[in-house]
């Protein structure tokens, strides 16, 4: 009845780009605590790791994604500021992911509802994206194998 409908291609939601301004001012903060401590001469501080450390984290959150969501596998993926998968959603899980009008959902197969946490981390712009594309789903109707 009703024609295939392609699916489109992933999405990808970057990181919320103050967060990453964030890391990279505090790892400078930090670098310049350990330049003081040692100009003073006390040993050297755990300030020398995390300058740095928080520098990369900030740019890599510049350029690496913090969301994936592939229509065709129905699948969400959580990734951290190294590029490492953290968490999985949606159909490899048994699950359906969904947009409510305010939120990213999980249907579990039990009939429970989890929001997926995005708001304070997802670029707003590429989470707003995301939403539509998931509500614009939600509204196709069903395919039907072998119809």
């Amino acid at each position: 009845m009703y024609p295939a409908q392609p699916h489109p291609a992933a999405i990808d939601v970057r990181y919320k780009p103050s967060l990453s301004v964030v890391y990279i001012v505090g790892g400078s903060l930090f670098l310049l605590l350990s330049v003081l401590s040692i100009l003073l001469q006390e040993p050297i501080s755990v300030w020398l790791v995390l300058g740095p450390v928080f520098i990369v984290v900030g740019v890599l959150m510049r350029s690496k994604r913090f969301l994936r969501f592939e229509p065709a596998q129905g699948a969400l993926y959580m990734y951290g500021p190294l590029g490492n998968r953290v968490r999985t959603y949606g159909a490899p899980k048994g699950e359906r992911i969904v947009f409510d009008g305010a939120n990213i959902m999980r249907l579990r197969a039990d009939g429970k509802q989890k929001k997926v946490r995005t708001a304070s981390t997802a670029h707003p712009e590429d989470l707003q994206r995301l939403q539509h594309a998931l509500w614009s789903l939600q509204q196709q109707p069903p395919t039907r194998p072998g119809v």
